[in-house]
């Protein structure tokens, strides 16, 4: 039986730290990819949920603004999500698709006498360098306070 003992692991060509280590066994992988993004606009039915806030990337994960979406940089198995706060005295649906089809999502149904109404849906998916993710509304509304709201995807093997 052989034993490894190192603290960091680099890139060969580049000298680029891809994990560390530490003393307590604790793993840091400093470029995962990563993104997420909330919305400070409300996002009604048939629109695609926009992300303008919050915007937060790392590890070359590209979060689209001008098109509302999140690009995966490399090929692996992802976890994709979002929060909503829905906006409407009645149900609202959130799809989540890749490459603009539909892969999963979820809905609030909320009373007459209650407007809002919380929805939260992840998945783990495998995709592939370059495609995307984006946050569809499929009926009623989203609230506009970016607080509310999160879309996230980072990879997680």
């Amino acid at each position: 039986m052989s034993t490894l003992k190192v603290g960091t692991i680099q890139d060969h060509a580049n000298s680029i730290t891809a994990m560390t280590i530490d003393s307590s066994g604790r793993v840091s992988k400093p470029n995962l990819p990563y993104g997420q993004a909330s919305s400070n606009a409300k996002t009604t039915a048939t629109n695609v949920v926009n992300l303008n806030s919050h915007v937060v990337s790392g590890g070359g994960m590209n979060v689209d603004t001008s098109n509302n979406r999140i690009i995966v940089p490399v090929t692996g198995i992802y976890k994709i999500g979002f929060t909503e706060l829905a906006d409407v005295a009645a149900y609202t649906e959130i799809i989540m698709r890749k490459n603009g089809s539909n892969i999963s999502g979820g809905r609030t149904q909320t009373g007459t006498s209650h407007q809002y109404g919380g929805l939260a849906h992840n998945m783990v998916i495998s995709l592939s360098a370059n495609d995307y993710i984006d946050w569809y509304c499929q009926a009623g509304t989203t609230h506009n306070n970016n607080e509310y709201n999160n879309h996230y995807v980072y990879l997680i093997g």
